[in-house]
């Protein structure tokens, strides 16, 4: 005679569903919350590289004109007969370009090196602290820059009454004042062409300064603030799903 056995089959509670439901949830937050911020942070990145790289650009072209303004002073020689206003104009505008355009290559090398070095080296949030130092400094560094251009033209225009005749010395003026007039009116069509509103512009201040987001809210939400076990259980639980790793793959990533 053959008894049959009968098996007791012990099903989950539904409060233990809940609580993996819940924790599975959890961790996709924060895997979610920490890709945006990561994508964010890259985005920025590459407007923090525009702007180092336009700064490079004018403090490059801002030391030529400062060593042309430099070597003017040093190696022109005024003629000893000339008219006091043109040889004190000369000194004058010469001083000018050369102070400018080394203004705005000091300018330039510590907002780029200082700049940088917030962001990349700084506490959370400090890249958008770096950007907008950045983005709000430039127009600082654009005029001290359209000054020392300026003044170099200005100063070759003395320079062009001190050595030449009166006719050769008026064309070269017209010229001279043509440019300025043209630089002036390049600038501010430029300026109108590529203008926008400030107030309309994308910002990532509410995914990367919001304090709702950061890592430590995060946490602090998840039930698990100061306590790395829990994190690690919850990275166990989300990852395989979303990656399609084994749990196994996943202990030995973390």
């Amino acid at each position: 005679r053959h008894q049959r056995r009968l098996k007791l089959v012990r099903f989950p509670s539904s409060g233990g569903a809940k609580t993996n439901f819940g924790a599975m949830l959890a961790a996709d937050k924060l895997l979610l919350t920490s890709t945006i911020r990561k994508n964010a942070t890259e985005l920025k990145g590459k407007e923090l590289e525009l702007h180092k790289t336009n700064f490079d650009a004018v403090g490059t072209q801002a030391a030529v004109l400062a060593g042309f303004a430099i070597t003017g002073l040093c190696e022109f020689h005024v003629p000893e007969k000339a008219h006091p206003v043109l040889s004190g104009g000369f000194y004058v505008f010469s001083v000018i370009a050369l102070v400018a355009n080394l203004r705005c290559v000091s300018l330039t090398t510590c907002i780029t090196v200082l700049g940088t070095g917030l962001a990349l080296r700084g506490p959370d949030g400090s890249m958008i602290k770096a950007v907008e130092g950045m983005y709000t400094s430039r127009y600082s560094v654009f005029m001290t820059f359209g000054v020392g251009v300026m003044s170099a033209l200005v100063t070759s225009c003395f320079i062009c009454w001190l050595l030449m005749e009166p006719v050769p010395s008026v064309l070269c003026s017209i010229l001279l004042l043509w440019a300025m007039v043209s630089t002036a009116r390049f600038y501010r069509h430029y300026s109108a062409l590529f203008a926008f509103n400030e107030e309309q512009t994308v910002t990532f201040d509410d995914i990367l300064g919001s304090d709702g987001v950061s890592n430590d809210a995060l946490l602090r939400q998840l039930g698990i603030d100061g306590n790395a076990e829990a994190l690690i259980r919850l990275l166990r639980q989300a990852v395989p799903r979303r990656v399609g790793r084994s749990s196994h793959e996943v202990d030995d990533m973390l």
